[in-house]
């Protein structure tokens, strides 16, 4: 039979380059909002031409960051990487009297506790700086307003 430590390589290789990839596409979601919220500042009085074109340009790309895909797709990928992890710790399971696998379990224990931590801390705050640039750009009106 083969050793389920054996076969985690492929999985901790998958998680951790989509892991990866992700953190990285998930910071430059955040950096991007935190750039139009200063655009925004900037421009937010729209006195001139200049500052009315800023201010459309902002909705525009207000639009771009915030649609419901980019929810689907962050969430998603957190919720494969997490499966993997999860999948990775299942099966080593059965390995358990193996010498390595204390070190893997923590390893992959520790990835995951660092992962969800950070993915859900800056999905958190994506997610709390575009309802912030909405409540700016599209404020609601009260009914009969």
């Amino acid at each position: 039979m083969t050793n389920p430590l054996s076969l985690l390589s492929p999985l901790l290789t998958l998680a951790g380059l989509v892991g990866s990839f992700f953190y990285i596409q998930l910071s430059q979601w955040l950096r991007d909002l935190l750039a139009l919220r200063q655009k925004i500042e900037l421009n937010r009085f729209a006195g001139d031409e200049a500052q009315k074109r800023a201010i459309v340009e902002c909705r525009i790309e207000y639009r771009r960051l915030a649609t419901w895909h980019t929810y689907a797709v962050n969430l998603s990928v957190i919720g494969f990487v997490l499966f993997i992890l999860v999948l990775g710790l299942l099966m080593i399971r059965p390995a358990a009297t193996d010498p390595m696998y204390d070190y893997m379990a923590t390893a992959l224990w520790v990835f995951l506790v660092l992962f969800v931590g950070l993915a859900s801390g800056l999905f958190w705050l994506g997610h709390r700086k575009a309802t912030e640039i909405g409540a700016i750009l599209e404020p609601r009106q009260p009914p009969g307003a």
